[in-house]
């Protein structure tokens, strides 16, 4: 019992796995269920944002480590899975423990797990040109939301040097939302600061308030502010918060 787990280092590899797990007939790509949003499992995020994160969009979730944002986005996975549907998680740093997903609830079997820079050492050995993790990202990223078959794609950008986030361009974004427009996927990026500008409808941030102890721990507090939600006609602010 194991997600599907690729390093894309071969694209075509990955375009073969995409037809033979049928991924991209997996969700209807016209009607109702398309623009429905997608529950993140988390009711008191849900009811802020008008029943959960948009389809055919890009949404953001940031905040430092160790705020919940990959909670956030493990329980979207775990609502999406459970339902029948299929999710993807790009990981750029190769840092997603699949254990903790199972933990979360991610059905595995219906997740596409992509490893940016997963056997890295291997290709260089080989004297293989190696692309950068952030051009495996967007070229996965573009082939994955393209399919049209996911319900959820989560690209994790945590980890990475705000060097490195800072050298994504505004047409990169633009491409990327032009890629997710008109299909039945919610484009869900992780990062520490919120990277992809204009291109975003939903902004979520994330901070975590208090860590409460008793004995082990007990619970955590956090903090989600709604940055942005153009689907209500401007950028807005609330917060709310859960133990």
């Amino acid at each position: 019992m194991s997600c599907a787990t690729v390093p894309p280092k071969d694209i075509r590899a990955l375009e073969a796995l995409v037809r033979e797990r049928g991924f991209g007939w997996t969700l209807p790509k016209q009607g109702k269920l398309r623009r429905s949003p997608v529950p993140s499992g988390i009711g008191w995020v849900d009811s802020r944002l008008g029943g959960g994160l948009p389809r055919g969009a890009i949404s953001e979730v940031t905040g430092p480590c160790s705020s919940g944002r990959t909670g956030l986005v493990l329980a979207s996975l775990a609502r999406t899975t459970q339902a029948g549907g299929i999710a993807a998680y790009i990981d750029t740093t190769d840092c997603l423990d699949p254990r903790s997903a199972g933990q979360a609830g991610v059905v595995l079997e219906r997740l596409l797990w992509i490893r940016c820079g997963a056997g890295e050492n291997a290709r260089r050995d080989q004297g293989k040109r190696r692309l950068s993790r952030m051009d495996e990202a967007w070229q996965t990223a573009n082939l994955v939301v393209s399919a049209g078959g996911f319900g959820v794609v989560a690209i994790d950008l945590g980890g990475l040097s705000m060097r490195q986030l800072g050298g994504l361009q505004g047409r990169t974004w633009a491409r990327l939302k032009h890629a997710v427009e008109d299909t039945p996927t919610a484009l869900i990026v992780l990062a520490e600061k919120h990277v992809a500008g204009s291109a975003a409808d939903v902004v979520l941030e994330l901070c975590r308030e208090r860590t409460e102890w008793h004995g082990l721990l007990g619970g955590i507090g956090i903090r989600v502010q709604v940055v942005r939600h153009r689907a209500r006609g401007a950028d807005s602010t609330g917060l709310e918060s859960e133990a």
